[in-house]
Order: structure tokens, then C-alpha cells, then sequence
């Protein structure tokens, strides 16, 4: 939940989130570790291929979740006296829910790696548009399954009304893992969604009273205490931090094109498109290995990307120039989300498809 405060000074969490986050994930990954070993001591049946984790998280908790789930996929399992138990990639993520997801203030890489199988699920508030809240943006990713929910940012992770709208999530989520094969309890009777009431909308916008009353401010308007951004258009949703992979491999053909570009009369932002161009071109083609190179043709006209297997993708240099860079980028991440999902697709599913917007759904016409 959030940005586990209990990992570090409050004030820290909120502000500078990205250590308790950190912090956080590693403790969960230690957890995990510890549980995977001690089942594989006591079940003398068990393999590594009966291995899995589920994560949910809420808020900048999200982040917390994501990054849970790299450090299963980057380092696999690892028993205390160095012997690999599991390879790197190979224990599954089985089902991942992510509920309003901010990462503010956040750094790093917060992609949804690849040992993430079948669908994840997104739940968004649909009436918050504080702009310190706006949400990510995984629909890119073939994986994940974004809800529209009724309710602001707490009132999609809870913390208003018992049974109003985050009790719908709560039961919604709880419904999700259990069809995806992972057995969370059923959620309590007193703290399931009431549809006898009505859901109650809350907002944080405004500055209060002690007694509650919106404070007005000179011109007599409701006084604002966070920036926020046009409730009359759909709520601004920002993109994942770029991957550490795909940050160096645009460094690396920026500096390849870049001299030659720009001796062609183009400016910065040019060489920046056409090198943005060339990964996600690379990203297309993942089956032929990473990028060696990038190469520019003697006229400027073309540009090719040599891959380790020696095959070469070319594009052409005006084509590249007629998308910005960060379109060229979210192609590469879509592509390397579409791979990622094309490896698991094989796994087994349990009934996971439709099960999110089935449990959330109904709440948009109650």
C-alpha cells in the first residue's frame, strides 16, 4: 500500500519514495524467497515449475508490486549458500491487480516485466483528477486490462465509506485472483459493496473547515488545495519510466547517428527521432538478438540496425522524422510487452479474461 512508510520516515516515503519502495520490494522478494525454499524443503515432490507469486498493490504501492515482480525475474531463486534454485525469468508472476497506480516522484524502471503471465488488472478512479495523482498508462501493454471505476484515488483504494465504491474493488480484485487460481479468502460480509446505498463520490480537492464546509477563495470559488488538472477531459494518465535497456540502446544509437545526422543539417530533436526510430525498430525484431550497431548510409538517407544473429533492419530517414521520439519509444515498449506476452502465452490460464471488468462493471450503472 503506498510507498510503505514503514520502511522509512514518513515524510521521506511521501516526498523522496523511491528507497521505501525499494526497500519495500526487496523485504517482499526476502519474504517469497524464504517461503519458496522452506515449500520445496517440506514437499520433496515439488520442482521449481510449481514456483509462482501473485502481487497487488494500490497507489505508489504499485510501484512496489512492479518491482517485486522484476526482482523475481532478474534473479530468479537463490538459496542462502549461493546455489541457483530457479533460473533468472523462470518463476512466473501468476496474476498481478494494480489499483490506481501513481508513481510520483518515483525513479527507475517501472515496466511490467516479462515472468508476468496472463492478463493484469488495472483499476483507474475515474474522478480524480488531482495532477499529483495522475495514473500509468500500461494500455500499451497486451497483458493488462485497464477498469474505469467510479470514485477518486482513496475512493478506489479505500479509506471513505465501509461498502461504497473500494469495497466494489476490493471484491472485484478479490475476484480476479480467485479466478486466476490464486485463493484469497472471500471478502467479509460487512465489508462488501451495498448496492441498497447510494455510492457516495468524495473529493480532496478543496481546503475545508473544522466543520467541513468547502473555504472559499477571494473570488469566492471553491479554494483549491492541490493543482489539478480539467475535470471536463478524461483524467491524464502519464507513461512508465523508461526501462534501463531501452535508455541505453537510445544512448548508444544517438551516439552511433547522431554526427552524421547532424552533418546532414538536422537539428537535436531530429537525431533524437531517428535514433528513437532505430530501437523500436530493434524491438520489433527481438528474435534476432540485441543491437550490435547502428549505422548510418553514406547519402543520410538510411539508417540500419545490425543485430547479434548479423541480420540488418533498415528504415528510412524521413519515414523515422515523421513520428516524435516518444511515439517511436512506446512502439519499442509495446513491442517488447507483446514478446513478453507471446513467451507466457503458452502457460496455463485459469478463466482470467474477463473476470476484472465482470466483477467492476456493474458499478458504472448503479
Amino acid at each position: 500500500m503506498g510507498t510503505g512508510g514503514n520502511q522509512g520516515e514518513l515524510g521521506n516515503a511521501a516526498f523522496w519514495p523511491t528507497p521505501a519502495i525499494d526497500a519495500a520490494a526487496e523485504k517482499a522478494y526476502a519474504d517469497f524467497s524464504d517461503a519458496a525454499l522452506k515449500y520445496l524443503r517440506t514437499h520433496p515432490d515439488a520442482t521449481v515449475a510449481d514456483l509462482g507469486a501473485s502481487v497487488t498493490g494500490f497507489s505508489r504501492g504499485c510501484a512496489t508490486a512492479v518491482r517485486f515482480a522484476q526482482l523475481v525475474n532478474d534473479r530468479g531463486l537463490v538459496a542462502p549458500d549461493g546455489t541457483v534454485v530457479a533460473p533468472k525469468g523462470s518463476v512466473p508472476i501468476t496474476a498481478m491487480a494494480l489499483m490506481d497506480p501513481v508513481a510520483t516522484g518515483v525513479d527507475g524502471d517501472l515496466g511490467i516485466p516479462s515472468n508476468v503471465n496472463g492478463r493484469v488488472l488495472v483499476v483507474q478512479g475515474q474522478h480524480e483528477n488531482r495532477s499529483q495523482f495522475r495514473p500509468l498508462n500500461y494500455r500499451d501493454d497486451p497483458r493488462v486490462v485497464t477498469v474505469q471505476h467510479p470514485g477518486n484515488h482513496v475512493g478506489v483504494g479505500g479509506g471513505y465509506d465501509r461498502n461504497g465504491t473500494a469495497a466494489n474493488v476490493h471484491e472485484g480484485v478479490t475476484g480476479y485472483f480467485r479466478n486466476s487460481g490464486v485463493p484469497p479468502a472471500e471478502v467479509p460480509r460487512d465489508q462488501r459493496y451495498d448496492p441498497s446505498r447510494p455510492a457516495m463520490l468524495y473529493t480532496e480537492n478543496y481546503q475545508r473547515a473544522h466543520n467541513g464546509d468547502v473555504l472559499p477563495d477571494p473570488n469566492g470559488k471553491p479554494r483549491l488545495q492541490w493543482s489539478v488538472d480539467d475535470p471536463s477531459r478524461p483524467r491524464r494518465e502519464v507513461e512508465p519510466p523508461m526501462p534501463p535497456e531501452t535508455k541505453a540502446r537510445l544512448k548508444q544509437a544517438y551516439m552511433a547517428l547522431a554526427p552524421g545526422i547532424k552533418a546532414q543539417g538536422m537539428s537535436p530533436e531530429q537525431c533524437l527521432r531517428v535514433s528513437a526510430a532505430c530501437v523500436a525498430s530493434a524491438a520489433t525484431h527481438g528474435e534476432w538478438g540485441d543491437p550490435r550497431c547502428f549505422l548510418l548510409s553514406k547519402d543520410g538517407k538510411q539508417v540500419a540496425v545490425q543485430h547479434e544473429n548479423g541480420r540488418f533492419d533498415e528504415l528510412r530517414v524521413d519515414q523515422a522524422l515523421q513520428s516524435s521520439a516518444n511515439a517511436h519509444l512506446d512502439r519499442a515498449q509495446a513491442a517488447q510487452a507483446s514478446q513478453a506476452a507471446h513467451a507466457s502465452r503458452d502457460t496455463p490460464q485459469v478463466q482470467a479474461e474477463r473476470t476484472a471488468p465482470v466483477q467492476t462493471e456493474p458499478a458504472l450503472t448503479r
